[in-house]
């Protein structure tokens, strides 16, 4: 017979918090997402788009602009939600901020940040990264069979295989995910704009008519 700590383990519902700049926001942002869903046992899976940069990454798109076109993007889905709280403020989007607000927003809830593998091999450069391992899970959307983390040894241990564990577990545990891949990318679709060519493969119908009706990109 399960024990109460037990069974309120099990009943935790599970958000996934997909952060990122979404400059643009292309089909493999929600076609993943949707795809792992019911893999990480996720409730919902929120989108918080990037407001300043950690790095000083400049957007090519305005936050009301990329804002938009993530509204487009996932309009048809009632699993997936946008948040902007990152868009909302002038101060520095550091990611233990943003996921701070969220376990406070949600404190009976598991929370999973999911990143793409080119944003997580700089993680043990993140602000505050052993404390973020104390609010989530992690999941990372890999584009290859490599794994690219020699410079990630003193994290290793917190890598974990077992999918059944790490949808039990509640935070502290890093999964890479390569299940479902893409080799689209937002650089690539900000190219092809810039080449003139068509972005219609890439992104919803509603978004290439409005990076086309904007002239954004160019």
């Amino acid at each position: 017979m399960l024990v109460a700590e037990e069974l309120y383990e099990i009943k935790q519902p599970i958000i996934g918090l997909y952060l990122g700049s979404f400059d643009p926001v292309h089909n493999a942002h929600v076609d993943i997402p949707l795809k792992i869903k019911n893999h990480f046992d996720l409730d919902k899976i929120i989108y918080v788009p990037t407001g300043v940069s950690p790095v000083g990454k400049a957007f090519k798109a305005s936050k009301s602009d990329r804002l938009k076109m993530l509204e487009n993007a996932i309009i048809k889905y009632k699993s997936l939600i946008i948040d902007d709280y990152e868009l909302k403020s002038s101060d520095i989007s550091y990611s233990f901020n943003t996921l701070k607000y969220f376990q406070e927003l949600y404190p009976q809830n598991k929370l999973r940040l999911i990143i793409g593998e080119d944003n997580f091999m700089s993680f043990t450069k993140w602000h505050k990264y052993h404390e973020i391992m104390k609010i989530v899970n992690i999941i990372v959307l890999i584009r290859d069979n490599i794994l690219r983390c020699d410079n990630m040894e003193n994290i290793k241990i917190l890598f974990e295989e077992n999918i059944n564990l790490f949808n039990k577990t509640k935070c502290g545990k890093i999964y890479f995910s390569g299940e479902h891949k893409s080799t689209i990318s937002s650089t690539m679709v900000r190219e092809h704009i810039n080449r003139n060519e068509s972005i219609v493969t890439y992104v919803s119908d509603e978004n290439n008519k409005y990076i086309l009706d904007k002239g954004l990109y160019k």
